[in-house]
């Protein structure tokens, strides 16, 4: 890391900022109005931070050494005589040298060159370029040349008329001639006022006038010129950002990512400001220090000269864009990369097989000038992850997002319903998840000190209860031996520490989180070095870290819990009854005392609601789709890995892929089919309309169609009218073509005229998930795809998901680069093992009505605990889903229609435990219940 430069330079350096460039500017200017005595008031004052300033400038002169240019030599000159305007020379000099000081004086307007220094300097250079002064050279010689002639011709004909304004008079000269005649020619108004002049006067002022015209139109063409070239130098100077985020690669096509940026910024612009609240708790009562975050200042590195469009949007004002070659050093200096806090680079998509060569040399580069801050790293391939990771070193996450979209998509499939959760949760709308660390050994050892017992442990299901209380699903904890230390501009630090996801349950043995003692509900304190939780923004799970630094984090041991969950020593003489901040936490201070006594009683009045959520939540049954065989149409970077997915989630799912052979694609068909696993011969056809099988892994099997011509979704009717009826049907939205939404939503629509004319046979059920670039654009399509017309038996038994994929990717890349750890935290949630995201529905209405009394989502969390189960949110009757919902609001169990939570999936099912087949019609095949999950 590179020596901090003295105190006096950084000082000095501060001058370039616009706050002090604003404030120095407004002091200039009040010091030249002209109203009596304001300068000797004020004289003090001026001297003094004028001094400060001329003494700064003269460190930052001597620093530059040589490389000290001229215009610095002269700026400082009028520095130095603005500061001498200041001193009381009235009284040392005598009157008749006294006349000069108000010159002195209106030398310090001089000053405010300085703080327009870029702007005047691209003006100058761009006023004296030959071609500009060729082009106002030509304009003066012209007006001057016009105007001469004119004076000619009227003093030679001895024409008489008011040149001067004083009236036809005989002592009119030449030069009264050629400014009347200029006079003509720079403003239209200027044209004699009527017709009773000398024919000849008429007729040059108004030929002189029209020349005018012509010429004045001229001037603002070479104005406009001149103005575009200053914008354009100024998107060519550095964007004197630090601390910011960097974009790199195709931004123009990455609007709905910046959006996201502008967007998750504003959510959290209560966090720019000291809260007075924050400023008295660490003052006052010991608490953690405040923190401040920055404005949202970003900077795009493009291809193009224009910036995009969208960046002339109103919340865009922080956004810069320049353009350059994101492998050279000159184009990255220009968005100030040495100083960037964390850097985005997206993949190039004209790149082709290229594109994560292109994105390995743009990271090369960039960790040449910073070698601190984050990279996230768009990869195409996965088999390049580990390449670009050892590219980029500590710091880079490489971002593969096609195998993240496949495994999304997979989820879609496996688990009913969830889009509606993904849509709330990975928009920056809604909840999400967020990361909170603890920074420092000082806050290391207030969490070690409030472990219970010989251990040193925190229950988990106290904390998730005063988390709930704040508003925060407490998802999980990070741990690790090391203690993050967050440096100066740097972002906060995630390596070294390893994610528990849902504590109620244990750890995989053998796993990181094993080794460091985690285990079924209780966190070692110790080793406790974050909290995941799902919360609306930031702040509530900062809050709620920050109350458990001062010991208000853990919630009182209920009652109820006697020598089970909680254990016998939660409530004795623990780490929280000692200690300076657990003395006021569950001890004899005035919060312990509320929590213990009082809440005696608000635990008797809750016992009904408690004994309600238990009986209810015994209701709740596991749903998962029950996929035999999907049908899918196109081809998407994501489908290798949803393929897989597949495969890996589904053991002996039938697969039916039908691609086009059409020359549209980004990749030629041999490619994609290789991608899939189908290797063709040297002088091989494609597998047309024959198919070629493949073996899946886990018994599973693919039967790959292509066609050659536009109509894929006929071939598709073709291919799976084949075989058995398929489970679900996934379109996929190609990469290449006019419109892409607008080809899936035909292929779309001529799947469902198949259906209604019988062309195509289904089953019981049928789960249509079609991918968009723009939900919006495809929603029209729901009402062509009637369950009645074709030939369900209700209306839940055909489904149709719309998922944008582009939205959730740039989400995606957008959440990671802002929360420490979430990469991690949704490849656990995707990919098989681990804690899923799980869909448990509601007991059907006639038995919901016969549930007593309204549930709150705090109840709903502690019944759920006993079978390892976090409820996230809750999706209504009307269909909307409540994502963490408020704790305090009760609902009836009959508007609640399903809840999603985190839990293992394989947990939830029993051995023996399976969904009861479906016959055609619907009806149940075997037994009338599905199995229920709780205990």
């Amino acid at each position: 890391m590179a020596p901090r430069p003295p105190l006096l330079l950084r000082l000095a350096a501060g001058l370039e900022a616009r706050p002090v460039k604003a404030a120095l500017s407004l002091l200039i200017l009040v010091s030249v109005l002209p109203i009596q005595g304001l300068e000797d008031e004020l004289r003090p004052y001026f001297l003094g931070i004028f001094g400060v300033e001329l003494l700064l400038r003269a460190a930052l002169l001597r620093e530059r050494g040589r490389e000290r240019s001229r215009l610095d030599v002269l700026l400082f000159a009028f520095d130095v005589l603005a500061w001498l305007s200041f001193l009381p020379l009235e009284q040392l000099l005598d009157a008749h040298a006294a006349h000069a000081l108000p010159v002195l004086r209106l030398s310090r307007l001089f000053l405010l060159l300085r703080f327009t220094r870029e702007i005047a300097v691209d003006l100058y250079a761009i006023l004296t370029r030959r071609e500009l002064l060729e082009q106002f050279g030509l304009v003066t010689l012209a007006v001057w040349g016009l105007a001469f002639g004119a004076s000619v011709l009227l003093s030679h004909l001895a024409v008489a008329h008011d040149y001067d304004g004083r009236g036809p008079v005989p002592d009119t000269t030449f030069i009264d001639r050629i400014w009347w005649s200029f006079r003509q020619l720079e403003s239209a108004d200027n044209l004699v006022a009527n017709l009773r002049v000398h024919p000849l006067v008429a007729v040059i002022s108004l030929g002189l006038t029209m020349v005018g015209v012509f010429i004045t139109s001229f001037i603002i063409g070479i104005g406009a010129n001149v103005v575009d070239q200053v914008v354009r130098a100024a998107r060519r100077r550095p964007v004197g950002y630090a601390g910011h985020t960097l974009v790199i690669g195709p931004v123009h096509e990455a609007e709905m990512l910046v959006q996201e940026f502008v967007r998750l910024y504003e959510r959290h612009r209560a966090l720019r400001s000291l809260r007075l609240s924050e400023l008295w708790v660490w003052l006052v009562r010991r608490g953690p220090p405040p923190t401040r975050h920055a404005f949202p200042r970003m900077a795009l590195l493009g291809t193009e000269d224009d910036p995009p469009a969208y960046l002339y949007a109103p919340r865009m004002r922080w956004v810069a864009y320049r353009k350059g070659d994101s492998a050279q050093p000159e184009a990255l200096g220009l968005v100030g990369a040495a100083g960037v806090k964390r850097a985005l680079i997206l993949a190039r998509p004209d790149a082709g097989p290229d594109a994560d060569a292109v994105t390995a040399m743009t990271l090369s580069s960039f960790r040449m000038q910073n070698r601190r801050g984050h990279v996230f790293v768009e990869v195409q391939e996965s088999k390049n992850r580990d390449l670009l990771q050892a590219v980029g070193g500590p710091g880079t996450y490489p971002l593969d997002m096609q195998r993240f979209l496949g495994f999304f998509l997979c989820q879609h499939l496996i688990t009913p319903g969830v889009e509606s959760l993904y849509t709330d949760l990975m928009t920056a709308d809604g909840s999400e998840f967020y990361t909170h660390i603890f920074l420092g050994e000082q806050a290391a050892r207030i969490v070690a000190a409030l472990g219970e017992g010989p251990g040193g442990e925190i229950s988990f299901s106290r904390m998730a209860r005063a988390a709930c209380q704040n508003n925060v699903v407490l998802a999980g904890v990070l741990l690790g031996e090391a203690v993050p230390v967050r440096r100066e501009g740097e972002l906060v630090p995630a390596e070294g520490l390893v994610q528990w996801l849902n504590p109620l349950l244990d750890p995989i043995e053998g796993s990181p989180a094993w080794a460091l003692g985690a285990r079924a509900g209780r966190v070692p304190a110790r080793r406790l070095r974050g909290l995941i939780g799902v919360s609306a923004t930031y702040a509530p799970l900062r809050r709620y870290g920050r109350e458990l630094l001062m010991g208000r984090g853990i919630a009182p041991a209920a009652r109820a819990d006697g020598a089970g969950a909680d254990g016998a020593g939660a409530d004795g003489a623990g780490a929280n009854g000692a200690g300076a901040d657990g003395a006021g936490a569950n001890g004899a201070g005035a919060d312990g005392a509320g929590a213990d006594g009082a809440g005696a009683g608000a635990d008797g009045a809750g016992a009904n609601g408690a004994g309600a959520a238990r009986a209810w939540a015994a209701t709740l049954s596991l749903r998962r789709s029950r996929l035999k065989r999907v049908l899918i149409v196109g081809y998407s970077p994501a489908l290798p890995s949803l393929l897989h997915a597949l495969a890996q989630f589904v053991p002996g799912i039938e697969v039916t892929l039908v691609l086009g052979e059409r020359g549209d694609e980004r990749m030629p068909l041999a490619d994609r089919l290789a991608s899939l696993g189908v290797t063709l011969a040297p002088e091989g056809a494609p597998p047309g309309s024959n198919g070629a099988t493949l073996p899946l892994p886990r018994g599973g099997s693919a039967t790959v169609y292509t066609q050659h011509g536009h109509d894929l979704a006929s071939l598709a009717v073709r291919c799976a009218a084949r075989g058995a009826p398929a489970s679900a049907a996934v379109f996929l939205s190609e990469p290449e073509g006019l419109d892409r939404d607008a080809r899936t939503a035909m292929r779309l629509i001529r799947f469902a005229r198949a259906l209604e004319s019988g062309e195509l046979a289904h089953g019981a059920r049928l789960h249509v998930l079609a991918e968009f670039s723009s939900v919006a654009k495809g929603e029209h399509v729901r009402c062509l795809l009637d369950a009645g017309r074709c030939g369900f038996a209700g209306s839940d038994r055909l489904q149709l998901s719309l998922v944008s994929t582009e939205r959730i990717k740039n989400y995606f890349m957008v959440h990671s680069a802002f929360v420490p750890g979430v990469t991690t935290l949704y490849d656990e949630l995707l990919d098989e093992g681990g804690q899923d995201l799980v869909r448990v529905e509601a007991p059907p209405l006639g038995q919901a009505e016969r549930a007593d009394g309204a549930i709150r989502f705090e109840e709903l969390r502690a019944a759920l605990e006993p079978r390892g189960v976090i409820p996230v949110a809750l999706e209504l009757d009307d269909g909307a889903v409540l994502l963490n919902p408020e704790p305090g609001p009760a609902l009836a169990p009959a508007r609640i229609r399903a809840v999603y939570a985190l839990a293992r999936s394989q947990d939830l099912v029993a051995e023996g435990d399976r969904q009861p087949e479906e016959r055609d019609g619907g009806e149940v095949a075997h037994g009338t219940e599905a199995p229920q999950i709780s205990a």
